[in-house]
């Protein structure tokens, strides 16, 4: 009864989704609403939704490339947890192979409005780098780079860059500790 609700669900919001340019092929376990008008490229195998982490039944995945320059790509290997939201309007986002993202993280390329000038926002691209770990809740902004192997705790919010083999973790999110390679 519940895979027969959770494939009635994800038919449902492919009904719904509005994203033409999507490819490569992703596991959609969770319903997820594809939308914009820009790029959608998945390189490999993609897992899209996890059970039994929260919000399997009740959530859904938002990935959109706003504009028609925007692209996010998402590499092999890569687990997408339930409940997140990726949104690029223009610079891109780019996630590694084998990153495990859990669930309700946010990760944007734009703050989608300026400071000063609300109809002028500040952009720029989000590089996630190979076998990044990002727990729940995390929010990735704009011009982040996240090096290769590094883990970002839950809950942080990530404003800069982050170097390869760390655990970053707060708000700001800062180094809390160097991995061993």
């Amino acid at each position: 009864m519940k895979s027969t609700i959770q494939t009635i669900r994800k038919f449902r919001y492919r009904l719904i989704s509005n994203m033409h340019i999507v490819s490569g092929k992703a596991v959609v376990r969770q319903p997820t609403l594809f939308c914009g008008k820009g790029k959608i490229i998945f390189k490999g195998k993609v897992c899209l939704g996890y059970y039994p982490s929260p919000f399997f039944f009740s959530g859904y995945l938002h990935i959109e490339a706003r504009l028609p320059e925007a692209v996010i790509e998402i590499c092999d290997g890569t687990y997408i947890s339930n409940n997140c939201v990726i949104i690029s309007e223009g610079p891109g986002i780019e996630i590694g192979r084998n990153c495990f993202i859990g669930p309700e993280v946010n990760i944007f390329d734009s703050d989608f409005h300026g400071l000063v000038d609300r109809r002028q926002p500040v952009k720029s691209a989000v590089k996630i780098g190979n076998n990044v770990f990002i727990g729940s809740r995390a929010i990735i902004l704009k011009g982040v780079h996240i090096g290769d192997n590094s883990t970002i705790a839950a809950g942080a919010v990530v404003t800069g860059e982050v170097p390869a083999n760390v655990v970053v973790a707060g708000n700001p999110a800062r180094v809390i500790k160097v991995l061993n390679d």
